[in-house]
């Protein structure tokens, strides 16, 4: 566990290392990260009207950029699992992986969080991030014109 506060970038280094060592794939360049206003990233996410939905982060495959809420806090062990969720998007994305859809991309970047999480001392991973398993399925399931 880390326990001192670090900067984002030793971060990044740290959480792409490991999210390596889990799957055997290259270790990509550092994403560049921005920090956007919660209207911003519901933008971004392309659901401007759903004020009710509480995104976390964002990764962005086009640009291969991760955008993180303003406040975001390297102390807080949730948002932490959301960038490790985000660099997972970004590896699979520099290392050309190839899925049926956009949503099957979730899975491994939720298996690899909650493996994180649980490596950080979280007995409840589920718990901490608002999810379950059926969540993360409806998330990463392939729909017709997905």
């Amino acid at each position: 566990m880390l326990q001192e506060v670090v900067s984002l970038d030793s971060l990044i280094a740290i959480y792409i290392a490991w999210i390596v060592a889990q799957t055997g794939l290259s270790a990509p360049d550092h994403p560049p990260i921005h920090f956007v206003t919660p209207a911003e990233m519901a933008m971004r996410h392309g659901s401007p009207e759903n004020s009710g939905l509480e995104l976390q982060a964002l990764y962005n495959r086009d640009e291969g950029s991760i955008y993180l809420p303003q406040g975001w806090r390297p102390d807080d062990l949730r948002q932490k699992s959301t960038l490790v969720h985000e660099l997972v998007h970004h590896v699979q994305r520099s290392n050309n992986i190839v899925l049926p859809c956009i949503a099957a991309y979730e899975r491994q970047a939720y298996e690899l969080q909650i493996k994180w999480l649980r490596e950080e001392g979280v007995t409840d991973p589920y718990e901490l991030i608002k999810t379950n398993e059926l969540g993360i399925y409806m998330v990463s399931v392939c729909r017709d014109g997905s």
